[in-house]
């Protein structure tokens, strides 16, 4: 499952390394207002392979499939002559969930 955000503990951990990814001091974390995120972090990156993490159209369904299945329950709602099929979040989990229009 493909995930948003980075965890708490990666960038705890970017931060007792950060002399050996940057070579710079890192900006004591009591001196960030709340939500910044210190330059040397934003300016991190890492390198990906040339064709991509995804590596074909099958990959890609598989990956979709498994997003949809995990925002069960699904809310379904009937207008007109469509239902609207919608997946749900879990606590405390961003991003934003499916939705799909069937005609009747």
């Amino acid at each position: 499952m493909i995930h948003h955000l980075i965890g708490a503990s990666l960038v705890i951990g970017a931060m007792y390394c950060s002399s050996t990814i940057s070579g710079q001091t890192p900006t004591p974390t009591s001196s960030l207002r709340p939500g910044e995120v210190p330059k040397w972090i934003q300016d991190y990156k890492v390198p990906l392979p040339k064709e991509g993490l995804v590596p074909d159209k099958e990959t890609a369904i598989k990956i979709a499939e498994e997003g949809i299945v995990a925002q069960r329950p699904y809310k379904v709602k009937e207008d007109a002559d469509i239902w609207w099929i919608s997946g749900t979040l879990k606590e405390n989990e961003f991003g934003s969930a499916f939705n799909i229009a069937i005609s009747k």
